[in-house]
C-alpha cells in the first residue's frame, strides 16, 4: 500500500471550525466542542529533518481529525447480542447495562461525550475527539468481551465475528 505524500495534500476547513494559537497550543473550536493540539515540536531545534518529517506527518493527520471532530463529531454504535444483554437506563451521569450478571452494572460517563440508546440492545456514543470515543467504547466493550464460540457480547455495529467450532466427542 503506498502512502500519499502529506505534503502535497490538502483538506478544506469549513468555516465553522476557528483556529487560534496561544504558548506552543493550537485551540480549534467548532460547533460540536472545542480540541487543544499540542505544536511545540515546530520550534524544537533538536529533532532531525526525518524525525521531524516524521512527527510533522502525524500532526497533519491529527490536525484532520480534529477538524472533522470539531464540525461534525464521531460516532461510535454498540450492539449488545446474548439473552438478557441490555440497556437499562441512561441517566445524566450514568449508563446502567445488564449484562448477564447477578448484578447490574454502572459505567460512569464521561462529559465530553453523549449517550443514547435507540432501542434495548444498541448503545449510541458520539463524541468531537475520536481517541478519547474509542478508549471509551472500549472501555463499554471490556465489561463483556465478544465470545468467540456463542457470539455474545458487547460488539461494534459492523464487526463480525468468526464463530470458533467447540469440541467434538
Amino acid at each position: 500500500m503506498k502512502n500519499k505524500n502529506i505534503f502535497k495534500t490538502s483538506f478544506k476547513v469549513p468555516t465553522t471550525v476557528k483556529f487560534q494559537i496561544r504558548q506552543n497550543l493550537l485551540f480549534l473550536k467548532g460547533s460540536e466542542g472545542s480540541i487543544c493540539l499540542d505544536i511545540s515540536f515546530l520550534n524544537d531545534k533538536t529533532l532531525n529533518p526525518i524525525n521531524k518529517r516524521m512527527k510533522f506527518s502525524s500532526f497533519f493527520r491529527h490536525l484532520q481529525k480534529s477538524v472533522v471532530g470539531a464540525s461534525l463529531g464521531f460516532v461510535v454504535r454498540l450492539v449488545f447480542v446474548g439473552v438478557g444483554f441490555r440497556v437499562d437506563s441512561i441517566q445524566k451521569n450514568f449508563i446502567k447495562l445488564r449484562l448477564g450478571f447477578s448484578h447490574s452494572v454502572f459505567i460512569k460517563t464521561p462529559s465530553y461525550i453523549e449517550v443514547f440508546a435507540p432501542q434495548k440492545t444498541s448503545l449510541v456514543l458520539s463524541s468531537f475527539d475520536e481517541q478519547l470515543l474509542k478508549e471509551f467504547s472500549s472501555k463499554v466493550c471490556s465489561f463483556r468481551v465478544p465470545d468467540v464460540y456463542k457470539g455474545k457480547g458487547i460488539l461494534y455495529k459492523n464487526q463480525t465475528l468468526i464463530l470458533k467450532e467447540g469440541k467434538k466427542k
